[in-house]
């Protein structure tokens, strides 16, 4: 399971800020805690950076800029995602737009000037709660074989003692296919044709297969995988 340093670490944050010189100096601090900060000067741009960034944790954001202030972008964003923690920089005369943002589901703000300290407190506190619920999301997606040996159903991996198991492509569809439906006995031939369906070569696919088998038995002695004579094979929980 990766660890909660780990996580934030890997967090991506998005700070829209228009001003080129705070902008740069606190990207340089963020980046000292966070792989990857990306920036854009408005809301406008910063629109533009979504569409080609797959992923983003968190957005800070400014909210006086030209063309799309920061209000402007956050009410427009809500409207396709209201999820993403967003954190506002605001000056001490700015109630009313406070006041909306809030209405908006901005998780916390700061006042400018901005205290570093107090900063990364605010963002430690979101990245907790994401943490959180990544957690809660990899617990639904687990499939628990053994004590200490778990199947996440959402990134296709094998976790053995908190640790990845390397799985060959075959291995791995091996698995997805007896984990589909973990109650049920798969018949080989139906193991087979999804194995090798890309495959039309004349081969000895059952002794393929058992050598796919015997490779992941020795790889996770843990795992159990049965072998019901002239049924097919499953897997047998322990827990």
């Amino acid at each position: 399971m990766i660890t909660i340093e780990n996580y934030k670490k890997n967090l991506t944050i998005l700070y829209i800020e228009d001003d080129s010189i705070t902008q740069n100096k606190l990207k340089n601090i963020l980046e000292r805690y966070f792989n990857k900060v990306i920036l854009a000067s408005n809301g406008e741009d910063a629109f533009e950076k979504i569409k080609t960034e797959p992923k983003i944790d968190l957005i800070i954001s400014d909210i006086n800029m030209p063309k799309m202030d920061g209000l402007e972008f956050l009410e427009e964003l809500r409207k396709t995602n209201s999820k993403i923690p967003f954190i506002f920089i605001t000056a001490r005369d700015e109630p009313d737009k406070m006041l909306k943002a809030i209405q908006l589901d901005i998780d916390n703000y700061i006042l400018k000037p901005i205290n570093l300290q107090n900063l990364l407190t605010i963002i430690n506190k979101v990245a907790d709660k994401l943490y959180e619920e990544f957690l809660t999301l990899e617990k639904k997606s687990n499939i628990i074989l053994d004590k200490n040996l778990f199947w996440n159903e959402n990134n296709k991996t094998l976790i053995s003692n908190n640790k990845e198991i390397k799985l060959t492509k075959k291995e791995l569809l091996f698995l997805e296919i007896l984990l589909s439906n973990e109650n049920k006995t798969h018949n080989i031939e139906d193991i087979i044709s999804v194995l090798w369906e890309d495959d039309f070569l004349e081969k000895d696919y059952v002794s393929n297969l058992k050598n796919i088998i015997s490779r992941l038995r020795h790889k996770v002695p843990d795992l159990k995988i049965e072998n019901l004579y002239g049924m097919g094979y499953k897997i047998k929980r322990v827990i």
